[in-house]
């Protein structure tokens, strides 16, 4: 069962529009104001930013991610809106979709369906030596995406059949990339209504 790490925030009843709320901004000028934000958004990005390297794109996705939670916090907070509750939905599956991005979610799901040992020989060749596999019930699981990578233009033309675990590493491969499509393709359809 995949477990998500990020579930919709709640929706306060009132709004930034409501009279009853305190806003410190009527008493305090704004270039101060603003001042004193910036001093409070450097705090909160020195932790992602002290951990960032320029390695790979997991830092990417971790900086984007780290916005993500910022923007949806701000704008369920000032609930000003009538979409507040879409844009809280589709903030809340894209953080979900990018941590199953940084987990390797479906690269490795294949794994909980097989138990393989690897046996380290001396003339340095490996061996592995298969306990149990499921790779039959794996398969069913995702049976549009084995169509897919099937139909691939690279499958169709190769002459030996691919072994299950193959396909089931494949299958893994293909959903994994359509995990990440699916992050950028809801920001590029969605991000331009994400705002206050």
């Amino acid at each position: 069962m995949l477990k998500t790490k990020y579930t919709k925030l709640k929706e306060p009843a009132d709004s930034a529009w409501d009279e009853s709320r305190f806003k410190w901004g009527r008493y305090v000028h704004w270039k101060i104001r603003y001042f004193f934000h910036g001093i409070y958004n450097i705090i909160r990005w020195i932790p992602v930013l002290y951990k960032d390297k320029d390695w790979d794109d997991f830092y990417i996705t971790t900086i984007l991610q780290k916005k993500l939670e910022h923007q949806r916090a701000y704008l369920v907070d000032a609930n000003r809106h009538t979409d507040v509750s879409q844009i809280n939905q589709w903030i809340t599956i894209v953080l979900n979709l990018i941590e199953l991005e940084h987990d390797a979610y479906y690269e490795s799901d294949y794994g909980k369906y097989h138990d393989q040992e690897m046996i380290f020989n001396e003339d340095g060749s490996i061996d592995f030596i298969t306990h149990w596999e499921k790779y039959d019930e794996y398969l069913a699981k995702y049976p549009g995406a084995l169509r897919r990578v099937l139909a691939l233009p690279e499958n169709k033309n190769r002459k030996s059949k691919w072994s299950k675990n193959q396909l089931c590493m494949l299958v893994g491969y293909y959903n994994q990339q359509r995990c990440r499509n699916l992050i950028f393709e809801i920001l590029k359809c969605k991000s331009s209504q994400w705002w206050d």
